[in-house]
């Protein structure tokens, strides 16, 4: 069974927010709370929807930064999104021109956690390149 556009609604209202209740995100798609529930439910045993997780704040003072240039061969964005979505430490992706597919800022308790995640997009589908570009220090530019 496919995911329809609804679908499509109620899982960005989730990653947005998993805490939400039921009856805003009925009211945001137009939908009873028994259909959104269903919907739900069904998403969760496809296995659309792995688990509802927490963000913890982290020190910034405490992280170690860095920057991930990803080049793919091809690139597909079905692919990439979803391994992007699992990984709490990637604070923002983006798809870019020129010669690196997507640029990553990614934020992690240790530089242990930083290799293992590197490792782990090392094994994505189609990699062709990946660059780490470490954080050193913030530029305070005001």
């Amino acid at each position: 069974m496919a995911i329809d556009r609804v679908d499509e609604k109620i899982l960005a209202l989730l990653v947005e927010d998993a805490r939400q209740s039921v009856s805003d995100i009925s009211r945001k798609v137009n939908l009873s709370r028994s259909a959104v529930t269903d919907r739900i439910k069904r998403l969760e045993e496809r296995k659309v929807i792995e688990g509802y997780h927490a963000r913890l704040g982290v020190d910034a003072s405490e992280v170690v930064s860095a920057y991930f240039s990803l080049t793919f061969r091809p690139i597909s964005r079905e692919l990439i999104e979803p391994l992007i979505n699992k990984i709490p430490e990637i604070r923002f992706a983006h798809y870019i021109s020129g010669d690196v597919d997507v640029i990553m800022y990614v934020e992690a308790k240790t530089m242990s956690r930083l290799t293992s995640l590197r490792v782990e997009i090392d094994r994505w589908p189609n990699i062709d390149k990946v660059v780490t570009h470490m954080c050193l220090a913030d530029a305070n530019t005001r």
